[in-house]
């Protein structure tokens, strides 16, 4: 009984730093496992890089009031109106960087297909 009084708060103090790490720190830093994609405010993708596996597709949606684009390169844009959305399927695995156009100094992304 000792013993797991002693554990207790030894597991609460890891559990609380890795909460606290996961919070902080660069946003959008590492590739994230998601197919969704939103276009927010301040002229970001969020998030910035995400991983997926060969055959899925990715849903850009705009959340702001601006109109945004895709773009990859050798590609046409695609356009994506405020509150609309734009799916791209990922068939062949690699690296696919994206940008806005538009906003393309701020607005740029990554798709990892595994």
């Amino acid at each position: 009984m000792r013993r797991a009084r002693l554990l207790a708060p030894a597991v609460a103090v890891v559990a609380v730093t890795l909460v606290a790490a996961g919070c902080g720190g660069a946003r959008n830093s590492a590739p994230v496992k998601t197919t969704a994609v939103s276009m927010a405010k301040s002229y970001r993708f969020s998030p910035t890089a995400i991983v997926i596996k060969a055959g899925q597709t990715v849903t850009w949606t705009n959340n702001d009031n601006f109109t945004h684009t895709v773009k990859f390169e050798g590609q046409d844009d695609h356009k994506v109106d405020r509150g609309h959305s734009v799916s791209i399927r990922f068939d062949k695995p690699g690296t696919y960087h994206y940008v806005c156009t538009l906003h393309s100094k701020d607005m740029h992304g990554t798709v990892i297909v595994r």
